[in-house]
């Protein structure tokens, strides 16, 4: 089954997908973040921490908000769980000038259902329109695709996604047990394409809805990915 496209990805548009995050990436500028950073175009982007997915943990937050703040980045979080309540104005403005937009990992199931309620579904596709920056990791890296392999319903399957980008992605490929082998037997079962995965500290960069590029962190050099885009082409893993 190939998963249908029915949102056509436009033009200069930039999707990161990061397979995981170590605890030392989430405390210093990583390879990926830098690359993130460059795509803005921007000597000072604005970023936008998204952290729904984690239910908005303050120390999540506090550990973001220091790690890019502290390398001179300005950084903004949008939280749905902590008091005060953002205005749905508040809310519409922070998306509008973020120029990058970073999805914390966690509970994709909850997340995307609170984004629904909310809208932001809705603006996120607005603002990858207008060239805003997306990426994020495990959650936030299989929110933008048809389908995403993710254990938020307390064990592993597919589930829905936003749809920015075609098929279906595998977060923490190789690194948490049982992901590789769950992933590769769901397609194997349903033939699924395309399909993309990507271990702890691979980033995975689509451009104009393909991808362009793979990036890896110092302590990921030999982290496996998953390529699977036809029925003529096998999957190939490193």
């Amino acid at each position: 089954m190939t998963v249908n496209a029915e949102n056509t990805v436009p033009n200069q548009v930039h999707i990161v997908a990061i397979g995981g995050e170590t605890a030392a990436d989430m405390q210093q500028i990583t390879a990926i973040d830098r690359y993130i950073l460059f795509l803005s175009q921007k000597e000072s982007p604005q970023i936008l921490y998204i952290s729904t997915a984690s239910g908005d943990v303050p120390e999540r937050i506090e550990q973001f908000e220091k790690k890019f703040a502290s390398a001179g980045y300005l950084v903004e979080s949008l939280s749905f769980f902590r008091t005060p309540y953002p205005t749905v104005k508040q809310i519409d403005e922070m998306i509008a000038r973020a120029d990058v937009i970073f999805v914390a990992g966690g509970n994709t199931r909850a997340m995307l259902a609170v984004w629904k309620e909310f809208s932001i579904d809705q603006q996120l596709k607005s603002a990858m329109r207008h060239g805003t920056i997306l990426c994020g990791v495990s959650a936030g890296a299989i929110c933008w695709f048809d389908l995403g392999h993710s254990d938020s319903g307390g064990g592993y399957s597919l589930i829905p996604g936003l749809g920015l980008l075609t098929g279906v992605m595998c977060p923490h490929f190789g690194s948490e047990e049982g992901r590789e082998e769950s992933f590769s037997a769901l397609l194997a079962e349903q033939n699924i394409l395309p399909a993309y995965a990507a271990d702890d500290g691979v980033a995975l960069h689509f451009r104009d809805g393909k991808l362009h590029k793979i990036i890896r962190t110092d302590a990921a050099e030999h982290g496996k990915t998953l390529i699977s885009l036809s029925d003529s082409e096998r999957p190939t893993a490193e």
